[in-house]
């Protein structure tokens, strides 16, 4: 292993084991209604793309007419070469997955597609993320002509910016409605807004 490498895995891991500690307390879920939700949530005009991609465990699929047509989605965002806002980011939707997976709402898909596609090939991605986080989340790279054309409909900046927004993307089935939550939101009240979308 390169120095320079140690030092990235090791930052990492520093970051992941922070957010889990900081997240590690979340409260249990009770019913919630539309009046009790805390997260703010703000509409989003998109253009879906539908363009191939490929998951982390290799396996292609379309961004729209696999995923988003067929069922609401909780998009977030990642690279692995981020150390400082993406490990937080990606904490939150493992704890939103054992969450919904204990109250059995699998029916709504978690998805986190790269923001740099040029360095998180599937494998990459897969060994980086995919390898150390819930089953159930859906970790999408790709071609890169592909992913950026996906996060340009989605108006998301591209690329290993290390002072990229934290965004997460509420979207409804076959994209009826799209909202964006920025930051760091607690993970019960995602469950709460993504449940609430058709």
């Amino acid at each position: 292993m390169t120095p320079r490498r140690s030092l990235r895995t090791a930052a990492v891991t520093a970051a992941f084991g922070m957010a889990a500690s900081v997240l590690a307390p979340v409260p249990a879920l009770r019913p919630t209604l539309a009046k009790d939700l805390t997260v703010e949530t703000q509409p989003r005009s998109v253009h879906l793309v539908d363009r191939r991609l490929v998951t982390a465990q290799g396996v292609e699929v379309n961004f729209v007419s696999d995923l988003i047509a067929k069922q609401p989605i909780l998009l977030s965002f990642t690279f692995t070469g981020c150390v400082q806002l993406c490990p937080p980011s990606d904490v939150i939707m493992d704890v939103v997955a054992q969450r919904m997976e204990k109250d059995g709402l699998q029916r709504l898909k978690l998805v986190t597609l790269t923001l740099d596609p040029l360095t998180d090939t599937p494998e990459h991605l897969r060994r980086e993320r995919a390898d150390q986080m819930h089953r159930d989340r859906i970790f999408l790279s790709g071609d890169p002509t592909n992913v950026w054309s996906v996060l340009e409909g989605l108006r998301v900046q591209p690329g290993p910016n290390q002072d990229h927004d934290i965004q997460f993307l509420l979207i409804g089935t076959g994209g009826r409605d799209v909202r964006t939550v920025a930051g760091l939101p607690e993970p019960e009240d995602l469950i709460a807004a993504l449940s609430s979308l058709q």
